[in-house]
């Protein structure tokens, strides 16, 4: 019995020294959102914002899936509908859409969450940012929260990015005359702490709560940020992975980012309460994926559930609950039961298929998924051009082959997230780079059109839902032809030019040759009508082909007005 006592008295002493001790020790499935305290949902998206109805049929469905807070607004940099970015988009009408969603909220049950950029850049292109330690801007802010909790009384947090979301912090290194000198982890914490505060002074018998995530700030920034942040009525808000987007996969993520595992352990140990962010989507509908991949759904929220502090989970890029889909089914499959197996959670939600058909769709969604992860998404940020585009049908020019780039000048990008791509600013870049990209374009393709063959098998025994199954078809082969195609367009680059280099070596020429006319052929196989032209024009006088297509002589000389030297402030 004292055993037994001396037992419990320790575990009362850990868990009021941290709460995240017995946070691991909670039944996962009985609140029905994965046993987190926080399930955050986003109504509609930046694609699909037709969906932003917030009628009682929407959030219904929300609530069903798990979801117990809800954000007001999607809170997006390009600002779909007009949606609230900043504090001072928030105008008279604006005002009233907010008013009638927390009506809503408040209706089925959610809590509230406001996301804001702050402080907002005076100007976007180029960058000039509103000086956190200039008096003006901290007594704009306190001013603009004051008057936040004071008119939405009924909103819980509130969600703060320092950096994107049309903010900005300047830079130590100039040319802001307070701030150049002192680094960005000596003057954030003390800006979050006055936010902070206003919050709670205007809320103090209410628990309120400042979310803060540190997008676009550098792992070393941000661990020093909250060395120095008071951690009452705070809390982190991280995606998976602190060197790149929130993307429904292991990409370098969770615990194998140790980025993540030491912001998470941080927080843990010091009593602040982290959010993981997570996208059932990779941003639908914007490329040529689609949610037919629900095992890496399962092994992203099976990720955040294995990081000891995290509390809760947040919708990355918004839900449209009218369009079905299969990883929307494994989310919420997995929210009713996060301790479920993957095997278990696939076998339910592919029993509305049928009996013969479940395990072929299970089948199919696995090579989806195989070929989510062989697509070479550390080659550039700028994943649309390398055959994601909507409206890439496999097609591609007789110039030769380009990965267009781009980095941008935040801590982040210029300390650890370049060294996730490839490519972030350089003007060229080594054969070796554009051959693996289109190799590994190749094998995502493959992967794909397999999908498709247990696609079509589902369909040929004709048990039911065949015009969804059907739809899940054409839209993976239609990606698999569009990678195909964009993959043919690097081997073509690469080969005419092997070709050009050796077209005085008869022997080696004819080698290549054969392997240009091959790479046509399966060119002409995907679908593309003008390859068949091209191929027969190789045939029949293969160096003057090469003169005309995918040659290094099409140089293009380009520039644009540069406009650094007249900034125009916007305010």
């Amino acid at each position: 019995m004292k055993r037994l006592f001396n037992f419990l008295l320790m575990f009362a002493i850990l868990s009021q020294f941290n709460p995240g001790y017995s946070q691991k020790k909670s039944d996962p499935g009985k609140n029905g959102r994965g046993g987190y305290e926080y399930f955050i949902g986003i109504v509609g998206n930046p694609s699909v914002v037709a969906d932003m109805k917030w009628d009682d049929k929407q959030l219904e469905d929300l609530k069903d899936l798990g979801v117990n807070m809800l954000q007001l607004s999607i809170a997006w940099g390009g600002k779909p509908a007009n949606e609230v970015l900043n504090l001072e988009d928030l105008n008279d009408e604006q005002r009233a859409k907010w008013k009638f969603r927390i009506k809503q909220a408040e209706k089925h049950g959610f809590k509230t969450i406001a996301q804001f950029g702050i402080p907002r850049m005076l100007n976007y292109d180029p960058v000039k940012p509103a000086c956190i330690l200039d008096p003006v801007t901290r007594e704009k802010y306190v001013f603009l929260i004051k008057d936040f909790m004071t008119t939405f009384p009924e909103v819980n947090d509130i969600l703060v990015y320092t950096y994107d979301q049309q903010a900005w912090i300047c830079s130590e290194f100039g040319p802001c005359p307070r701030c150049t000198g002192i680094p960005i982890s000596d003057r954030l914490p003390d800006f979050l702490n006055l936010l902070k505060k206003t919050m709670q002074d205007c809320r103090s018998e209410v628990q309120t709560t400042l979310w803060w995530k540190p997008w676009e700030l550098s792992k070393g920034q941000t661990i020093d940020i909250l060395k120095k942040t008071d951690t009452h009525g705070f809390g982190l808000m991280l995606n998976s992975s602190t060197s790149n987007e929130v993307y429904p996969f292991n990409d370098g993520s969770l615990k194998s980012d140790l980025g993540v595992k030491r912001l998470v352990q941080y927080a843990y140990e010091n009593n602040i309460p982290v959010i993981g962010e997570f996208d059932h989507t990779l941003y639908k509908p914007l490329y040529q994926i689609d949610d037919f991949f629900p095992r890496l759904i399962y092994e992203q929220m099976a990720g955040w559930k294995e990081m000891i502090g995290v509390v809760g989970v947040k919708e990355y890029y918004g839900f449209a609950p009218s369009t079905y889909s299969v990883n929307y089914a494994m989310l919420k499959a997995w929210m009713k039961a996060p301790d479920a197996s993957l095997d278990e959670l696939l076998r339910q939600i592919a029993a509305p298929y049928g009996k013969k058909s479940a395990p072929l769709m299970i089948k199919a969604w696995e090579y989806v998924a195989q070929a989510v992860e062989s697509y070479p998404w550390d080659v550039t940020y700028l994943i649309g051009p390398m055959g994601l585009d909507r409206n890439d049908k496999g097609k591609h020019s007789w110039d030769f082959v380009k990965i267009e780039n781009s980095t941008w000048d935040t801590p982040i990008w210029e300390a650890s997230r370049r060294a996730n791509f490839m490519l972030t600013d350089a003007k060229t870049a080594h054969p070796w780079i554009f051959e693996d990209a289109g190799l590994r374009l190749e094998d995502a393709a493959q992967l794909f059109f397999k999908a498709v063959e247990y696609f079509n098998q589902a369909t040929a025994e004709n048990e039911g839902m065949v015009e969804d199954i059907n739809m899940q078809r054409d839209f993976i082969r239609h990606t698999a032809r569009s990678l195909k195609g964009k993959g043919l367009h690097f081997a073509l680059t690469i080969a005419a030019q092997d070709a050009r280099t050796m077209q005085y070596d008869q022997v080696q020429f004819e080698k290549i040759s054969a392997r240009i006319k091959h790479l046509l052929q399966e060119d002409v196989d995907n679908g593309y009508e003008l390859a068949a032209v091209k191929l027969e024009e190789f045939n029949k006088d293969p160096k003057t082909w090469l003169k005309r297509n995918f040659s290094p002589l099409t140089w293009k000389s380009e520039a644009d007005p540069d406009w650094s030297k007249w900034i125009t402030p916007q305010r």
